[in-house]
């Protein structure tokens, strides 16, 4: 769907429009860029010689502009700054910061999303806007850099170590945005770009023609006035772009089965039969084969539940605003204001084809073994028999984020005082529509890895799955009509910080001194399940039975299949299935447009969670000489002490004595009222660090650092609903088990101690080459529940038909907890960066930057499936072995071409049951430049051009749990800045 400001000039405008401006030509002019801010103090500047004189533009001012931030800071940092930020495909801030050392993202619709840095998970990382704590609408609290658009932010920074004025919350490092200070960067500018963009895959789909488009325009003025410089900038951008999806999936828990049915393809209307064949069970473990079962006991393998194949239609709308004012009353007083808002509309149609009980009958045919050129237990190739369903849904997801603050900064005499007031609010919906229609028997069919790797063929027999009539078992069961809230998700940090610097006149060892506090305070709600499901389909109006309505829904709301192409570049037959219109199935089958949800939707899966920070800390800066070596630094203490208070609710339950004969029961109380339980936790830690940097020479830096980090645990693992899980039994009163299952406010940070070591060699001020080693010793990690929590609740209890009273009951809470053990991660990190300014003519404006970083760590992460006996622990989540990046680069009069590769070795990336891990991938994206004229530039570019995918496993590597493919994507248009 085209979006408004699409729609109103239309697609063939956007085509003519580019055109023209793609065969303009007039006399080109390279654009001067500007020169990066330091991110901290410089402790020393760069060397003054003659390339200073030479103006650079495009990938080569990104590159020198990177060097110059890394050799210039206080600690050990990678970054990109300035308005070169856009000129690679980035789609979004994650793309930006992909080209980091070290830094690797998880993918969301083809796009880099949450961020790992040096083999740390997203958790463990922590990211600021302008030196503020972001919020995000996430389940944890990594940061969804999508909602960030590159245009519009001026700089990114990675901080891979720590200072003590640095908010507390990354052991792998803060990741800090920044937008544009208009004051200091110094001059009026106006800019605005279009690029049409044009996706393949959404050109498949029937109706579409994979066009949307991203525009933007920003502006930077300055004034000088009777109260004194004043400076505004403010940027927006509107996005309106396809993101359909191929894709493919099992259920999220795999089993272990060692059962071979002797022919689990039967289909018969005798019970007898299909037992006899095996077709009529599940696949399990066992010793031998169950008493009437025709199976045999073999080889153990890994099976799922069911097995979906997914079409999907998207569209993604987003509307950004970044905003900032700078006021100078005074040489000594800076006021700067700003402000960020974004909001995301994302629209899915779902169009499913699932084997919805790929455990019944299965008759393996190939197992991997580990030797036979397939991992240990993967189901490669198998048979079975199912009911085939077409399931729809419709799913839309609103997220809206808004953040900014204000900053007063005061240099009186020596010293620097400086107040912050931010806040930042993040606030996620999701809705759900979705019905199904099955098939009318169950089906035989054969599935097949061996010859299609990553989406299997499948043959179905006797059963044409294009053909709409076969899907049409009609029991009030086989279909349903469900509407969801599924998530209310809102994320709100207000904080306040105060700093003051004294910088000492003479040229003694002590450079500065600096102490200063902060107070946050961070709510978490979720509103989880507002869920209406017709899960059993009633007659109404002129309908008098079920099937009536079924049959009508099936001759009335039969679709053409949405594309002509489905995961086309792998080796799998099946490319298209029979289906249905979504909406008309749900009218069809409720009658009506939409279902009413539940007016109270409490639920123990809510969440209310309030988290207050308190810190403090102070910091002094040093230098001097070591014999004939310069050195600098940092020394520091910081104090942070967290309260968390969490409020949850648990359904009503009735406890059922008789003393008689010993024995209870616990039940459901329809009548009785929801509960609220209040849980608190709180812990307080100090971080001391340390940072030193020694110039071995005028091209040559050595940094060490030594400090303590805490990344704080995932704020809904904080919740305090409760979950009874009773059991009934004998024993009266003294042995009423409930198994009570809820969050932990409890739970501590992760901790580490860290040493950093960097060696960094600047022969010019286009080339770097360094080599950093780092290692951390690691506590606190969440793992499965296992914490027993001593609390007590109160259940309504009725002892041998006696009135009913409220009894207390004490009880021990399962809930998350902290590995005691002591972790560690190590690794290093290669760096190089070279402009080829030394050879002749053309080959002048050749230049590359790459990175490695190799991280290894002992964690351990059970599997909390049926699969645990079977598999070993996986590592820490979002740890990569290898993560590498390079980009080549060739600029000459006016052009700038650049491809850019981007490498992550597999990784560890739960979603409940059991352990996923996601296969190791390569990303190459392109882009070309033309300035025009000074002021007019072209562009070029494509993401993912190797179409590369999203492949997920469980259990083994060759055991396919998700494939994701989105396909390339490419970008056209033109920027005008004056």
């Amino acid at each position: 769907m085209p979006g408004t400001v699409f729609s109103a000039f239309g697609r063939n405008s956007l085509r003519l429009a580019l055109l023209a401006s793609a065969c303009a030509a007039m006399p080109a002019y390279a654009q001067t860029a500007e020169t990066a801010p330091d991110p901290a103090p410089a402790d020393s500047a760069a060397p003054q010689d003659a390339e200073q004189a030479i103006i650079v533009t495009g990938a080569r001012a990104e590159q020198r502009s990177s060097i110059d931030v890394k050799r210039n800071a206080d600690v050990v940092l990678d970054g990109i700054v300035n308005d070169e930020i856009g000129a690679l495909p980035d789609n979004s801030v994650g793309d930006t910061l992909e080209r980091i050392t070290g830094v690797s993202a998880d993918r969301f619709k083809g796009n880099a999303n949450e961020l790992s840095v040096r083999g740390l998970g997203p958790t463990l990382s922590f990211s600021t806007f302008n030196g503020r704590e972001v919020s995000t609408a996430g389940q944890d609290r990594s940061v969804a850099f999508q909602q960030f658009p590159s245009e519009l932010v001026n700089g990114v920074i990675v901080y891979k170590t720590q200072r003590a004025d640095f908010l507390e919350g990354g052991i792998g490092g803060v990741i800090e945005l920044r937008s544009m200070r208009p004051l200091d960067y110094g001059k009026s500018r106006f800019q605005a770009e279009i690029r049409g963009s044009y996706l393949p895959k959404d050109d498949a789909i029937i109706g579409r023609d994979g066009l949307g488009y991203r525009a933007n325009a920003s502006l930077v003025k300055q004034f000088r006035t009777g109260i004194g410089e004043i400076g505004i900038a403010i940027g927006y951008q509107r996005q309106d772009v396809a993101a359909p999806e191929d894709y493919y999936n099992g259920n999220s828990n795999f089993v272990p089965c060692n059962t071979s049915a002797s022919n689990g393809t039967l289909i018969s209307t005798s019970s007898a039969a299909n037992n006899a064949a095996g077709a009529a069970v599940n696949c399990q473990v066992g010793a031998a084969p169950r008493a009437g079962i025709g199976e045999t006991i073999g080889t153990p393998y890994y099976a799922t539940q069911s097995r979906n194949f997914r079409q999907q239609t998207t569209r993604e709308l987003r509307n950004a605003v970044i905003g900032a004012l700078q006021w100078r009353p005074a040489p000594n007083l800076d006021i700067s204001i700003d402000g960020q808002w974004s909001k995301r509309e994302s629209t899915e149609n779902r169009n499913i084809l699932s084997i919805a009980e790929a455990l019944r009958g299965i008759k393996p045919i190939l197992i991997g073994d580990g030797t036979n050129g397939f991992s240990k237990g993967a189901l490669i190739k198998y048979s079975g028999n199912s009911n085939i369903e077409n399931q729809l849904e419709l799913r839309e997801r609103d997220e809206t984020y808004k953040g900014g603050g204000a900053t007063v900064t005061w240099k009186p005499g020596n010293f620097i005082i400086t107040a912050d007031g931010s806040f930042s609010d993040s606030h996620r919906t999701e809705t759900q529509k979705a019905t199904r229609m099955r098939s009318t028997a169950r089906v035989g069919y054969e599935l097949d890895y061996s010859e299609s790797p990553i989406v299997p063929r499948v043959t179905f027999f006797n059963f044409d799955v294009n053909n709409p009539a076969n899907f049409a078992a009609n029991t009030a069961t086989s279909v349903y009509a469900r509407q969801r809230f599924v998530t209310d998700r809102k994320d709100d940090i207000w904080a306040g910080r105060l700093d003051a610097e004294y910088r000492f006149a003479n040229d003694g060892f002590i450079k500065s001194i600096k102490a200063g506090g902060r107070y946050s305070e961070h709510q978490r709600t979720l509103d989880n399940n507002r869920n209406t499901d017709l899960n059993t389909i009633v007659p109404y109006g002129s309908f008098t039975n079920v099937a009536q309505i079924i049959g009508s829904a099936n001759a009335n709301c039969r679709r053409s299949f949405p594309t002509s192409e489905y995961f086309p570049t792998t080796n799998t037959n099946l490319s298209s299935w029979a289906t249905f219109d979504n909406q008309c199935l749900f009218k069809t089958f409720t009658g009506q447009d939409s279902l009413a949800l539940p007016a109270d939707s409490r639920d123990p899966s809510d969440i209310d969670v309030t988290e207050k920070i308190r810190a403090a800390y102070a910091m002094a800066s040093f230098g001097g000489d070591l014999g004939s070596t310069p050195f600098s630094g940092n020394i520091g203490l910081r104090y942070v002490k967290t309260s968390i208070t969490s409020v949850g609710f648990r359904l009503p339950f009735k406890v059922t004595i008789d003393t008689a004969s010993d024995n209870y029961t616990v039940a459901a109380d329809p009548s009785g009222t929801i509960q609220t339980d209040t849980l608190k936790g709180d812990y307080e830690y100090w971080l001391p660090s340390l940072n030193l940097a020694f110039d071995l020479s005028s091209k040559i830096k050595l940094r060490a650092a030594g400090y303590r980090a805490l990344s704080r645990s995932p704020i809904e693992s904080f919740g305090a609903g409760i979950n009874l899980n009773p059991t009934s039994g004998s024993g009266g009163a003294s042995s009423v088990t409930f198994n009570p299952t809820s969050g932990n406010p409890n739970l501590k940070p992760m901790r580490a101690w860290n040493a950093d070591l960097s060696l960094e060699f600047y022969p010019s001020r286009d080339t770097l080459f360094s080599i950093a080693g780092y290692y951390k010793w690691l506590r606190g990690s969440v793992i499965s529940r296992s914490a027993g929590i001593p609390t007590t609740i109160s259940v309504t209890t009725q002892v041998d038909n006696g009135a009913p009273t409220q009894q207390t009951y004490n009880v021990n809470l399962i809930a998350p907890a902290n590995d005691p053990e002591m972790r560690r991660l190590y690794g290093f990190e290669f760096t190089g960066s070279h402009a080829f300014t030394w050879l002749p003519g053309i080959l002048s404006g050749f230049g590359i930057n790459g990175s490695v970083n190799i991280a290894l760590a002992n964690f351990q992460y059970p599997d909390t499936s049926a699969l645990a006996t079977y598999l070993d622990p996986e590592n820490l989540i979002g740890l990569s072995k290898y993560v590498a990046n390079g980009t080549v680069y060739w600029e000459r009069k006016g052009f700038s071409l650049r491809a850019m590769y981007r490498y992550r070795s597999h990784y560890y990336k739960p979603n409940g049951g059991t352990n996923r891990g996601v296969q190791d991938a390569g990303y190459l994206n392109l882009s070309a430049q033309y300035d025009v004229t000074r002021n007019v530039q072209l562009k070029l570019q494509a993401l993912n051009v190797t179409n590369t995918r999203d492949v997920f496993y469980k259990g083994g590597y060759d055991s396919i749990a998700e494939v994701s493919e989105s396909g390339p994507q490419y970008y056209f248009g033109v920027r005008i800045r004056y």
